[in-house]
């Protein structure tokens, strides 16, 4: 494509004039800087930039859904009064701290390929968004061009018109003399003074025209530092209609292929057929593998330690009338406090492995309606793959018949300047001897001044017109 053949040419003739501009002299900016300027410093262009890493991050997301997902909980709680031991499950008055932990995986085994399905619908989303990112690069560099182009038009035209308001002034020079001499009439000469006037308007339209393309060009480049600059002149080609031999049908092949308007609506079909497939996948079973693991910790549960023994009464027995007590010997056991933490986990792991296997019996047409709506979208980018290719022929043969066109208009503009100077030539020597009047010389003057003008706009519009062609099939746009 020829945005990077473009971006392949050297910077460092910018940076000298950049460099240049700071000093306080004109830089001289080439098509080559002001298309890597517009490139660098256009909004569209970022904006399209971030469209890129966006799509970027959702194909390795889409990537990263086959990996297992795991989850971790922690859970803590305060209970104060009555409440229930969890340990002896009866209750308990005391205040009760309790905390749990936790850990949760779980392995996507089968889902009916739709994981498999979405990275292939978001890969081919990605390739479209590169094709998108160098559509608006291209679409960029081709105006810069016709701009750049259109400045030269407009200078070529401008330095025409003040050719022509030298030619009137010595045109006066020689009737002031000549009605000094009394050899011709003052209206003569008052007819050229108005003639002067007419042809320095026409200077300040041109050069109304020139700045207001100029503008146009410094809003492409967006650059603040390239506000003031002259451009370099190029070498264009000589119109004519056998020059470019490239006919309409090979030109939309080669466009077919080269255009990335047209492979980003492809890519978009193919996306657009994966979801189809992603849809489809909701109507099969599914079956992930989960694993669970937790553990419980309170201070409820405490730690006792034994202290020896001790004599506990456990009442008194009647014989014979007399009064005898039973008692016996017991391990002291005392509380120590509360187990350790770490224990009580170590003590309360509880390990789950499951199989979980979801069939889809009913979803409401949930399933019918979402493939429906993914076939339309298929549908309808088909139609958007269709469309682009379609408006892309129409661009070409519009733009063929409008090259043709314009090189014939150069080659009939050419012969009818050069009539018109043998023509003005004669008129002029009519004119000056005092055999014609004032207004058909200027009729034969006027007539040179428009074909010449003529010449040089269908000059610059076959360039721009067969820079088009080249644009269409891939080529560079440099001269």
């Amino acid at each position: 494509m020829f945005t990077a053949l473009l971006s392949s040419l050297t910077m460092m003739a910018f940076s000298q004039t950049t460099a240049i501009q700071g000093n306080g002299r004109v830089p001289t900016l080439t098509l080559s800087q002001a298309v890597e300027t517009a490139l660098q410093h256009n909004l569209n262009v970022k904006s399209y930039e971030l469209n890129l890493k966006n799509a970027e991050l959702s194909y390795q997301q889409a990537k990263y859904n086959q990996l297992p997902s795991m989850n971790g909980n922690i859970n803590q709680a305060a209970s104060f009064g009555r409440s229930i031991n969890p340990y002896t499950n009866g209750y308990d008055s005391r205040n009760i701290n309790y905390n749990n932990v936790g850990l949760n995986a779980s392995v996507l085994v089968f889902n009916g390929g739709q994981l498999k399905n979405s990275i292939a619908q978001t890969d081919f989303s990605l390739k479209a968004s590169r094709e998108d990112l160098l559509s608006i690069r291209d679409n960029i560099s081709l105006q810069v061009v016709l701009s750049y182009v259109t400045i030269l038009n407009s200078e070529d035209q401008l330095t025409i018109a003040k050719n022509q308001t030298q030619i009137t002034k010595l045109q006066i020079d020689r009737t002031e003399k000549l009605v000094r001499a009394g050899t011709l009439a003052n209206s003569s000469l008052l007819d050229l003074k108005a003639q002067l006037a007419n042809e320095e308007s026409n200077v300040v339209s041109f050069q109304s025209t020139l700045d207001l393309n100029r503008l146009t060009l410094v809003q492409l480049l967006n650059d603040s530092n390239m506000s003031v600059f002259d451009l370099e002149r190029i070498q264009v080609p000589v119109p004519s209609s056998k020059a470019y031999e490239t006919g309409i049908s090979d030109i939309y092949a080669k466009a077919v292929a080269a255009q990335p308007v047209v492979r980003a609506a492809d890519f978009r079909v193919q996306s657009a057929a994966r979801s189809v497939e992603v849809a489809k996948a909701f109507r099969l079973p599914s079956l992930s593998v989960n694993g669970s693991w937790s553990a419980n910790q309170s201070n409820a549960l405490k730690s006792y330690e034994i202290l020896g023994t001790k004599t506990v009464n456990l009442g008194n027995v009647a014989i014979s009338g007399q009064n005898y007590p039973i008692t016996t010997t017991q391990a002291n056991v005392v509380e120590s406090g509360t187990v350790d933490y770490f224990d009580q986990l170590n003590n309360t792991q509880n390990k789950v492995i499951s199989m979980n296997l979801s069939i889809p019996i009913f979803t409401k047409y949930l399933n019918k309606t979402r493939i429906s709506q993914a076939n339309l979208q298929r549908q309808n980018a088909e139609i958007a793959a269709e469309q682009a290719r379609l408006t892309l022929r129409q661009n070409i043969e519009q733009a063929y018949v409008n090259m043709l066109n314009s090189a014939k208009k150069y080659e009939a503009g050419t012969v009818q300047v050069s009539a018109l100077e043998e023509s003005f030539r004669a008129s002029e020597s009519r004119f000056n001897a005092g055999t014609i009047d004032f207004v058909s010389y200027n009729l034969q003057k006027t007539n040179l001044d428009k074909a010449r003008l003529g010449l040089i706009q269908a000059k610059y519009d076959y360039v721009f017109r067969t820079k088009i062609l080249d644009y269409y099939q891939g080529k560079s746009l440099t001269f």
